[in-house]
């Protein structure tokens, strides 16, 4: 029986032979001491740096010292940030008071997970000052960096990056009086670049068995200037709110004991260091709730939570328009699934009793809004316990599955940034 032979061709290629030249794929001396990036004018090389994600170029700086002079270049970081922010979805911090000391939880790119909302386990770290100070709050994210002040006094402020580990506390205030009590913000200033931490601290007197607000005092720190300035006195009582959205350049609180018809929402401009009253919707029902404010996609928004459990978001599509306020989300009643266990329950917990955290949520909502992701979606965080991812278009909410996280948290939504302290 014969068997057909293989062509030349073939037999010749698998001995390594072909009736065809031989095309050398391999580089030549000359075009491997061609176009390298070390080649390339520091301008280049520092616009193709600020496409990297955040860690991707904090690990760069450590490949040669030339990679770390240009990852620390001011020019990169002015392109990266708003890139940065822009082009992924936030990373989230996690604060979290039990059982004794405070710990911080990091989970990144919140929207990488897949379709049924299962996410990459959240990331445990440590601050460095956590011995000197294992107690302490959040005050907000602004930029890259943290802002951290010690509890329950709120005498030591740090601003912390948790990607480079570097921190810095500001100096004392000469705030350590007794009886008072203390609401701060934390911003990235765009037209100084610097940094700002805020602080008011309000005298609390006792008169006629009522504890009053009778005096008030407003302080700024910089990063670069770090020395506390008193500016005068708070018009407003400000809340003491999980978050202080940025917006426009300025900070934004909720304020309390305002008469009706005035507005409760107030400004800092972290620029010329002024507060303002911000206009209201135009709204009767909207005053006779409580509300929480929060950025999305670039405008002031309003989180409303009516009697029923359904979420409503006010958004001000012009900053500073009153008439532009509308309601542009309607949220229905939900509860995430891991939330519907008895078990779950606060009152058949017995370390929440001292929780700083649980304490707060029972003074104001228990949703609260923490942003918007890329595509559109709205994210959620329920009782303190529980992420959800709300799809508007489809009128879905999706449960986020984070594996690592502790009993209960707060959320600190947080864009990742190489900034030196």
């Amino acid at each position: 029986m014969e068997s057909e032979s293989e062509p030349d061709s073939v037999s010749q290629a698998k001995n390594g032979q072909s009736d065809h030249p031989r095309r050398d794929h391999s580089p030549s001396a000359s075009q491997s001491h061609g176009v390298t990036i070390n080649t390339l004018p520091p301008e280049i090389v520092i616009h193709i740096l600020s496409r990297l994600p955040t860690p991707s170029l904090f690990r760069a700086q450590f490949v040669c010292r030339s990679w770390r002079a240009m990852a620390r270049d001011p020019l990169l970081l002015q392109l990266q940030r708003p890139r940065a922010a822009s082009s992924h979805d936030p990373s989230l911090v996690f604060h979290c008071d039990h059982p004794l000391r405070s710990q911080l939880y990091f989970v990144d790119n919140i929207s990488d997970g897949d379709v049924d909302g299962k996410n990459s386990p959240a990331r445990k770290f440590r601050p460095p000052f956590g011995a000197v100070t294992p107690e302490f709050d959040v005050v907000g994210s602004s930029d890259g960096l943290l802002c951290l002040v010690d509890s329950p006094y709120s005498v030591n402020v740090y601003v912390y990056n948790p990607l480079t580990g570097e921190y810095r506390e500001l100096p004392d205030s000469d705030a350590r009086q007794k009886n008072r009590e203390v609401v701060l913000g934390f911003g990235f200033d765009e037209t100084e670049k610097d940094y700002k931490a805020i602080k008011i601290v309000y005298r609390i007197t006792l008169r006629h068995r009522r504890l009053l607000l009778s005096h008030s005092e407003v302080q700024v720190c910089t990063l670069r200037s770090p020395a506390w300035r008193r500016l005068g006195h708070a018009v407003h009582y400000l809340k003491a709110t999980p978050s202080q959205p940025l917006v426009n350049r300025k900070l934004h609180w909720t304020a309390s004991g305002v008469r009706h018809g005035n507005s409760r929402i107030v400004s800092f401009d972290l620029s010329d260091e002024q507060f303002r009253n911000v206009p209201e919707p135009e709204c009767e029902d909207f005053w006779r709730k409580k509300f929480d404010l929060v950025e999305l996609g670039g405008c002031l928004s309003a989180a409303v939570l009516s009697p029923s459990g359904a979420l409503e978001i006010w958004v001000m599509k012009e900053y500073g328009t009153k008439e532009s306020w509308i309601k542009d989300y309607s949220i229905r009643s939900y509860l995430p699934k891991g939330l519907q266990n008895p078990e779950h329950e606060e009152s058949n917990d017995p370390s929440c009793e001292n929780s700083r955290i649980l304490m707060r949520k029972r003074y104001g909502l228990y949703v609260r809004v923490l942003g918007m992701l890329r595509n559109g979606d709205i994210l959620l965080e329920y009782y303190n316990r529980a992420l959800v991812r709300y799809d508007p278009n489809r009128d879905k909410a999706i449960d986020l599955r984070l594996e690592g996280l502790p009993k209960w948290f707060h959320s600190i939504v947080h864009v990742s940034s190489t900034s030196r302290i």
